[in-house]
Order: C-alpha cells, then sequence, then structure tokens
C-alpha cells in the first residue's frame, strides 16, 4: 500500500470515528477530548518554541551588528 493510500485510509477512519461521536458512550468522549488536549497542547508548545527561538536569533544579531 502506498503512503497516500494509507493516509487517507488512516483519515477515513478518523473521520467514521468522528461522526460517530455524538452517538459515542462517555468513556469515548472522555477518551477523545484527552487526546485532543494532549495534541493540542503540543502543537503550542512547538509552535511556541519555535516562536520564541526565532525571536532569540534576531535580538543576537542585533545585538552583535551593534557593537
Amino acid at each position: 500500500m502506498e503512503a497516500g493510500e494509507e493516509t487517507l485510509n488512516v483519515l477515513s477512519n478518523i473521520w467514521a470515528k468522528l461522526r460517530g461521536l455524538p452517538n459515542a458512550d462517555h468513556v469515548e468522549l472522555g477518551a477523545f477530548f484527552i487526546v485532543l488536549t494532549f495534541i493540542s497542547v503540543v502543537l503550542l508548545m512547538t509552535v511556541l518554541t519555535c516562536v520564541s527561538c526565532c525571536c532569540r536569533r534576531r535580538e543576537t544579531r542585533l545585538k552583535v551588528s551593534n557593537v
């Protein structure tokens, strides 16, 4: 199976689970929100790390060029 087909297969499975979410029991809803929170936190931390790293490089360049 090609990577593109496998990705589409995984996405279609996720989409099917999301469509069935309103009819899910409490355990499935809780697990979904825990996973969603974890993914959101990881993405947020990655973005904040990249932004702070880029800002520090810019400040360092400005200090070096002014000296």
